[in-house]
């Protein structure tokens, strides 16, 4: 009997040891499994990329996922789409989930400033799903272990820089949008503060979130509700508590207004410069147009960053820019997914291939022609104009007086009297963060102290004026004097004789439109008495100019 009892222990124990060795091994493959880099695949991009490489950067540009979909990320900066869209839908719906819809999801999104492409002929909404906006990649994220599955959602390249184009009255066609051009009227600071609102609002009554989840995502699979419930849900609860022990905002840093960014501060934020919740300075930037870039020496609005053994501050021309090497610009490129994308540096890395083909397509991208009118009779006065005036700081052009083409960029950078926060905000500091990186391997930062100045190709459009989007025309511009002090921008007309925003003052001195136009999306006061938002500088550069001038100068920009 005892022999028999023994013999029935040590099965029970070899029992327990292999139940024991078990879960460790599929404990450990659960850590791996979700401590791993697997990011998901843009849901936007074709099963095959093009062997072109221009068409597969154009594709990168517009749908591309540059590996910004994954676990890590969503810890950072992307969001479970179908949480998103339910809380964004259901805050308009003032609670109601029976009357979200995905209409409800994309007005959200639109009063922004984000962008819908119309739809290609034949192709309808039939299934009634929400669907993303031009420049929110989403992918799903899957694990084996544990039976993971999330569709993921964050920002990619054509969130910021497809803008749209615009009629021959000036009326934007938000449905029409370019690839390249930059998308002057999203709100980022305000994107934040509605997700940040509507999250805030869904996690208050979670039966009434999954009932807005259901309705708006009838075909969710038991893996991504089991995603949802167990992990996914849990984890958005508890950060949206911690931020709201830390100050109630969705970031330490403000973005500023419709068309600016402030990628400084979220680069602080990403490496760690930024203590805590305490809000970072200001450092707007205004979104350029693309064209040209590899004009360029240096990047950033301060030149801070070069290639790794290249001049910062060194002429191109032509002929330099074409043989300019396309990895060189990738290589930069691909590091701003660290601030706007979440993306740690040594993740980063991996999209050097996708910004190659995407430096490929810009390299072939022009500005839409400006679709006003053009008084010719002018065009060779301000040619000559901007030759005397212009082109030391923002480059020559040949004489073509119908496409003029860039030929030598100067690539001049100092202090014209602007704002220069944006110079001060990329400190010392932060630049030996950066070099502190793997990115050293491409890079070299530097804290300039100076503004560079920028390419003007497709100017026209890149309204309102200076690095901090704080002069509504260039007319203002070049009438120092009579520039205002605030303004309206987001979703705005284009005036085509001032050559920017369609605005005028009110009774109150506010600049705004006037007339019986709708903007496509919610606008913003610019109050250029507010730190960051100076309008003052660039007034010595215009000074001796004629009136007569400065009107054949508008018109010479027009054509760039």
């Amino acid at each position: 009997m005892t022999w028999i009892k023994d013999k029935s222990r040590g099965k029970v124990a070899k029992g327990l040891l292999a139940g024991i060795a078990v879960v460790i091994v599929i404990a450990a493959w659960a850590f791996w499994e979700l401590s791993r880099a697997a990011p998901a695949r843009s849901t936007s991009l074709p099963a095959r990329l093009a062997d072109d490489p221009v068409s597969r950067g154009e594709m990168q540009f517009a749908h591309g996922d540059l590996g910004v979909l994954d676990l890590d990320t969503l810890e950072t900066s992307a969001l479970p789409w179908t949480v998103l869209s339910a809380a964004l839908a259901l805050d308009l719906a003032e609670g109601d989930a029976d009357r979200v819809s995905a209409a409800l999801v994309e007005q959200a999104f639109r009063a922004v400033g984000f962008l819908y492409p119309e739809r290609p002929a034949g192709e309808g909404a039939a299934d009634g799903l929400p669907r993303a906006p031009l420049g929110l990649t989403l992918g799903r994220v899957e694990r084996s272990m544990p039976p993971l599955r999330v569709t993921a959602a964050n920002l990619g390249c054509a969130s910021c820089h497809a803008g749209v184009t615009y009629g021959p009255d000036g009326r934007p066609a938000p449905q029409r949008p370019a690839l390249g051009m930059p998308n002057s009227s999203l709100d980022l600071e305000a994107y934040a503060q509605t997700v940040y609102r509507a999250l805030k609002r869904a996690f208050a009554d979670e039966a009434m979130l999954w009932r807005a989840i259901d309705r708006l995502h009838p075909g969710l699979t038991w893996r991504e509700r089991l995603s949802l419930r167990w992990l996914v849900l849990p984890r958005a609860r508890a950060r949206m508590a911690e931020l709201g022990r830390d100050g109630d905002q969705p970031l330490p840093f403000a973005n500023g207004a419709p068309g600016l960014t402030n990628g400084v501060a979220a680069l602080k934020f990403r490496l760690g410069e930024v203590e805590g919740y305490r809000l970072a300075g200001a450092g707007y930037v205004s979104i350029p147009d693309l064209a040209d870039r590899s004009f360029r020496s240096a990047l950033l609005a301060d030149g801070a960053y070069a290639p790794v053994g290249k001049p910062r501050f060194v002429p191109r021309s032509a002929d330099e820019a074409a043989r300019a090497d396309p990895g060189e610009l990738a290589s930069i490129g691909s590091f701003f997914t660290v601030p706007s994308m979440g993306m740690a540096p040594e993740r980063a890395e991996a999209a050097i291939p996708a910004f190659t083909d995407i430096a490929r397509f810009l390299a072939t991208y022009r500005p839409q022609r400006f679709p006003g009118a053009i008084d010719r009779a002018r065009l060779p006065l301000g040619q000559a104009t901007y030759a005397r005036a212009c082109a030391a700081c923002h480059g020559s052009y040949d004489g073509d007086l119908d496409r003029p083409r860039l030929v030598s960029f100067p690539n001049w950078a100092g202090d014209v009297g602007t704002d220069m926060s944006r110079a001060r905000a990329f400190d010392g500091s932060l630049a030996a963060r950066v070099n502190g990186t793997v990115y050293r391997r491409h890079m070299t930062a530097a804290a300039t102290g100076k503004l560079a100045a920028p390419l003007l190709s497709g100017v026209w459009a890149t309204a309102p004026y200076l690095t901090n989007g704080s002069v509504p025309t260039l007319w203002h511009l070049l009438e120092p004097a009579t520039r205002p002090e605030r303004f309206m921008v987001g979703g705005h007309r284009l005036d085509f004789v001032r050559v920017g925003l369609a605005l005028a003052p009110d009774a109150s001195g506010l600049w705004r439109d006037l007339g019986d136009y709708q903007p496509f999306s919610r606008g913003v006061e610019i109050d250029t008495r507010k730190p960051g938002f100076s309008n003052r500088g660039h007034d010595r550069e215009v000074a001796d100019l004629t009136a007569e001038e400065r009107q054949a100068l508008i018109d010479y920009l027009k054509l760039l």
